[in-house]
């Protein structure tokens, strides 16, 4: 019988041994894939959280809610409060924020709207946020459109400046009046603005998608004397459907979302929990277009120049009604 003689195995060259500096790369890439992945999957569970998962009322506060209304949609109110006038303590904004799946619709209620202001008797809408703040501008809402506001965010027109900047300005489509009174109204405002080290830009050019920077655009939303109160509260949701467009083009810009994060915990005033303006903030901006409405809606009151009297307060929950929830 015949055998093969034994010949041992052949030594291999080898595994190329990887230096540190390899063994480091290799690894950072490995961590930063894996918090990849577990922030994509943070943020489905974000979006999948129902909206009506939120629909629980403050403890302690009476808002005069109104029951019955759907849960596809959470209204939240947005308030811009005036702090450029000495002693000003009525809101210069109102809007309502509704956020569901797929849809983000921005509505204005005009501020020179005759309401009931509980315990206050019957007033302009602006002066409820003097009587009780946003709790009683909510309520007030509620109690005279039949809604069911429960959360707001509030700011100022320094904290909106600083939100401007935080993304980098918006882009604006403005005429040469607005570009005329825009910089009158930084002008009125540098005693606010320049101790905290802010320094108003001229604005030079008008036309469509001009950059503006935060104190800008906040000046932006304050025009009226151009034209009228309805023209500012286009310009005011005008002014979000900006900053949301600019936020949805730099969501993968992980500095600017920092950024924005940041200026969003120090600079705005909410009743919200971080869970409610994550979940509410990715389905906005996950959302399409931005659609809008203004309360009153046209028919529905008579305006005499001072103020607006709301002859039919059943017209504008249906139209709200219909707009939100369709």
């Amino acid at each position: 019988m015949y055998y093969e003689p034994y010949k041992g195995k052949k030594k291999g060259k080898g595994r190329k041994r990887r230096s540190f500096g390899e063994w480091l790369v290799q690894g950072l890439l490995k961590l930063i894939a894996l918090i990849l992945a577990i922030g994509l999957i943070v943020l489905g569970l974000l979006y999948a959280l129902p909206p009506g998962l939120f629909a629980v009322e403050p403890e302690g506060v009476n808002l005069a809610l109104t029951d019955g209304l759907p849960l596809d949609s959470v209204n939240v109110l947005l308030l811009g409060v005036d702090d450029l006038r000495e002693g000003a303590q009525r809101s210069d904004a109102v809007m309502i924020a509704s956020v569901g799946y797929g849809k983000f619709r921005l509505t204005s209620v005009m501020r020179d709207t005759l309401v009931e202001i509980p315990g206050h008797g019957r007033n302009k809408l602006n002066a409820a946020y003097a009587y009780g703040g946003a709790e009683m501008v909510m309520r007030t809402l509620n109690q005279n459109f039949g809604l069911n506001i429960m959360h707001y965010a509030q700011v100022d027109y320094v904290s909106l400046a600083m939100l401007i900047d935080a993304i980098g300005g918006v882009e604006i489509t403005i005429t040469d009046a607005e570009r005329e009174r825009l910089n009158a109204t930084m002008l009125e405002a540098r005693r606010v603005f320049k101790p905290l080290g802010y320094t108003a830009r001229e604005v030079t050019r008008y036309g469509d998608d001009i950059l503006l920077d935060g104190l800008q655009a906040a000046s932006y939303a304050r025009i009226r004397k151009i034209d009228s109160d309805y023209m500012r509260t286009s310009r005011q949701r005008t002014l979000i459907a900006a900053i949301l467009k600019k936020i949805r083009s730099n969501l993968w810009n992980p500095v600017m979302m920092a950024r924005l994060a940041r200026t969003v915990m120090a600079a705005v005033n909410t009743n919200m929990s971080l869970l409610q303006i994550l979940s509410l903030g990715e389905k906005a901006l996950l959302s399409g277009s931005v659609e809008q409405l203004r309360l009153p809606v046209e028919g529905s009151f008579t305006d005499d120049g001072a103020k607006l009297d709301v002859t039919s307060y059943p017209a504008n929950h249906d139209a709200f009604m219909q707009f939100v929830y369709g």
